[in-house]
């Protein structure tokens, strides 16, 4: 079996602020989640490649709003983080110098995919763009965050949000009672 990254989000409730954004191998989760604090809620995305932890006792970060570019020289990816007006948490992907550039001087949302190795637009090919309102990064500038104006849905999936399902007990997971914007197409 081979293990994969997954990014971890600790949300703080009920203002849903990051507190923390850190990346570890998908094996280590159970053990993560054993060092939370009791009551914790559990959000996972589509891909399964990101969780959300949520708790009151999480302190939000502090973020600072930027317009330079914050990737220059670094060969790495980093994880970008869409949030909306509200400070809802649409996704996350990853953006590199040349992804930042782009959505510095377009307006909008780009991306780099790494399934892909290339850039990407959000919304080239379903019309769902992610119109940049402001750029955040917090003081340690180990990610970004795109606060967004969000056309139709963020997810793939047709939701809004791609953090549409709850774990529950074990590892079963609940969809949230939040509409689904479109049905995706079969493919």
């Amino acid at each position: 079996m081979s293990s994969r990254e997954i990014t971890i989000l600790k949300i703080q409730e009920p203002t849903r602020s990051i507190a923390s954004l850190t990346r570890i191998m998908e094996e280590e989760l159970s053990q993560y989640r054993k060092t939370l604090p009791k009551g914790f809620r559990e959000e996972v995305d589509c891909d399964e490649d990101t969780v959300l932890f949520l708790h009151v006792d999480f302190l939000p970060l502090d973020f600072q709003k930027t317009t330079e570019l914050l990737l220059t020289g670094k060969k790495d990816l980093v994880p970008v983080v869409a949030i909306d007006l509200q400070g809802q948490i649409l996704m996350q992907a990853f953006g590199n110098e040349e992804s930042q550039t782009l959505s510095l001087k377009t307006g909008y949302a780009h991306y780099f995919s790494r399934s892909r190795n290339q850039l990407w637009k959000k919304g080239d090919t379903s019309g769902h763009t992610q119109k940049i309102l402001q750029i955040l990064s917090p003081t340690d500038r180990s990610f970004l965050v795109y606060q967004v104006e969000q056309e139709v849905a963020a997810c793939h999936e047709g939701y809004y949000s791609c953090f549409f399902r709850e774990r529950m007990e074990g590892v079963t997971w609940k969809l949230l009672p939040v509409p689904r914007n479109f049905l995706p197409e079969k493919s």
